[in-house]
């Protein structure tokens, strides 16, 4: 086996390989529906082509991206791409691709349409993209089985609507449709239902199960059993098209992880974060706790409790130099999953202890402290270059906001019901 790979474990499913050279640069982004053949193929060919035979000779170190498909590892090479520019990608390197797009139209009563160009080209309010024509069309289909809206074209003005110069159609009379060209649904119900897609494209389809559920439950106890399994159907309808749209919610959150990556100056893409924080009382019944996230969710199966058990009373550098110990120590022993990204909660004392420890076990992981405000609230983030940016400035901040108060969250919890225990 070629050394690049005698210390990598090559997932065995579709994704994406990130080669990089000796100063850690990204230099070349691949796809594969099967990592391990593709990649090892670069390692075990005589190749011919002097710009692959470059290539390979460049290569010391890679990275991996598990897809869910070989069509969405497609999608998460292009983003790549064109997020690093890499010297040996040829194609892929400008924003032309042309994509069909998912949108709602700047109108009255809108409907959902599907455009094709880039992004910068399409108008309306943009919900999705898709370079596979047969899912954007899957999706489109099963909005429409879920949400009672208009297919048509219809220029549904108040001026024409007062009018009435629309008549009844067969989507109205086979109930696809609320037919707000007739008057017969009310705008705040139709504004209700678009505000409810938007949501399920922000990935929250909460807000629109829940009013699903509560309508059959309605009918239901009216009797009403035929318009029960309507609203049963459309249920399963956006349950289906939950799934089908999350392997858009996980390209989303790997640009937004790669662009937060890029800004901080990561050695990698910080798919897999560890957060550690701890807490006492006046000194007393010191805590620590680690949560993990994992594609920006949290793995509640990974996150730990830890008491203090050797640093002296009171003492933060102390109890956070053990419990790092602790649990790290245990990850390699055990040959569990490292984390790419370490959060420290503080500034850079914190961050300096988990350099120190991370460094004693020769753990390489990208290392950053959140420091807050006076009012509890994640404010700066330190790096180990020693610069410190505000929250704000950093791409998609809302996620290490996320992360910073769910492990302020869990580990006060946990000193809580310590301290009331004992």
């Amino acid at each position: 086996m070629h050394k690049i790979l005698e210390s990598k474990t090559i997932p065995e499913s579709a994704g994406c390989y990130l080669f990089k050279d000796e100063k850690d640069k990204i230099i070349y982004v691949g796809k594969s529906k099967y990592l391990p053949k593709r990649v090892s193929s670069y390692f075990q060919k005589n190749h011919d082509d002097r710009k692959t035979i470059k290539l390979v000779e460049s290569i010391r170190d890679v990275e991996f991206i598990i897809c869910e498909s070989e069509s969405e590892a497609l999608v998460t090479e292009e983003n790549l791409i064109k997020l690093y520019q890499p010297k040996f990608n040829i194609r892929g390197k400008d924003d032309k691709t042309i994509r069909l797009h998912l949108t709602i139209p700047n109108e009255n009563y809108p409907r959902i349409d599907l455009e094709r160009g880039t992004e910068s080209t399409v108008s309306g309010y943009h919900l999705a993209q898709f370079t596979s024509g047969m899912m954007a069309r899957e999706v489109y289909d099963l909005l429409h089985q879920v949400f009672p809206l208009r297919s048509c074209s219809y220029n549904l003005s108040d001026e024409n609507l007062e009018q009435k110069k629309f008549k009844s159609c067969l989507e109205f009379s086979i109930g696809n449709c609320l037919a707000p060209c007739l008057g017969e649904v009310k705008k705040p119900i139709y504004t209700k239902m678009i505000r409810d897609i938007k949501e399920i494209f922000n990935f929250n389809s909460k807000p629109a199960m829940s009013h699903l559920i509560k309508m059959r439950h309605f009918y239901s106890k009216q009797l009403e059993f035929e318009k029960c399994g309507m609203i049963q159907s459309r249920i399963k309808s956006l349950q289906i098209l939950t799934k089908k749209i999350e392997p858009l919610r996980l390209n989303r959150t790997r640009q937004n992880l790669l662009e937060i990556g890029k800004y901080l100056g990561f050695k990698e893409s910080p798919l897999i974060i560890d957060a550690f924080d701890n807490s006492h009382t006046n000194g007393q019944d010191g805590v620590a706790c680690s949560i993990r996230f994992v594609m920006g969710e949290p793995e509640k199966s990974s996150y730990r409790k830890f008491i203090i058990k050797e640093a002296k009373v009171g003492d933060d550098i102390g109890s956070f130099e053990e419990v790092l110990t602790r649990r790290y120590s245990r990850v390699l022993k055990e040959k569990t999953q490292l984390p790419n990204l370490l959060i420290m909660d503080g500034g850079k004392t914190q961050l300096n202890i988990a350099k120190k420890v991370l460094g004693e076990l020769s753990i390489k992981t990208d290392i950053i402290g959140i420091s807050k405000d006076d009012r509890h609230r994640a404010h700066q983030v330190h790096t180990l270059d020693g610069n410190t940016h505000s929250l704000l400035d950093v791409p998609h901040h809302e996620l290490l906001a996320k992360i910073s108060d769910e492990i302020h969250r869990f580990t006060i919890t946990f000193h809580k019901h310590r301290r009331d225990k004992i």
